[in-house]
């Protein structure tokens, strides 16, 4: 015999439902993807580039909440840079990957205390040094600062990290000031295999 569910239990049920989409949808995500050069912005700064040997240029897209982003990776030297850009070709923010040894110890020491808290289990797979703009800085300013590798209090570290809360292993993008200090985090998306035929 059939037996009705009590509206009660259906508008606790109902609102457990909503509250986890409510809570889910608070969540940032990105995806970034390759792109031709020809789907990428005109720069503000590409006059800035010239002089500089850079090798092995690269265009990005990365999309998430806020909207787009183009990113330009290349090779300097021996470090591996960003610039990231509005769809304006406005300069964002710049910066390249390092590694443990890179950082200040205190910093370092202050990141892993936040990952071990956080944790059960971490792997650090990315790590990069990131120069913003300062008040009244220019574009030109900004990637002299990142060419010379400055240290300066304004950097910021974006850590991209797997780790082991309960027992599921996942992917969340970290940044983290001067003094180790989380700014912000969000769960990264795995790749885009879109291109990849079976």
């Amino acid at each position: 015999m059939y037996k009705p569910i009590p509206r009660s239990l259906l508008k606790v049920m109902l609102l457990l439902f909503l509250g986890t989409q409510l809570c889910q949808s608070q969540v940032g995500y990105e995806r970034e993807y390759r792109i031709r050069k020809s789907q990428f912005p005109t720069l503000a700064v590409d006059y800035m580039l010239i002089g500089h040997k850079i090798n092995k240029k690269r265009y990005y897209k990365e999309v998430d909440s806020l909207g787009p982003t183009y990113i330009l990776k290349f090779k300097k030297g021996r470090l591996h840079y960003h610039l990231s850009f509005d769809d304006s070709g406005n300069l964002k923010n710049s910066g390249f990957r390092v590694y443990e040894i890179d950082l200040p110890e205190e910093t370092l020491q202050e990141i892993k205390r936040y990952l071990s808290a956080t944790f059960k289990k971490y792997s650090i797979k990315r790590m990069y040094q990131q120069y913003g703009f300062q008040q009244g800085e220019s574009g030109k300013s900004l990637l002299k600062n990142t060419f010379q590798n400055l240290l300066l209090p304004s950097n910021v570290y974006k850590l991209i990290v797997t780790g082991k809360r309960d027992q599921k292993m996942a992917e969340y993008d970290f940044w983290f000031n001067a003094e180790g200090n989380l700014v912000k985090k969000r769960a990264a998306l795995p790749m885009n295999h879109d291109r990849i035929l079976y």
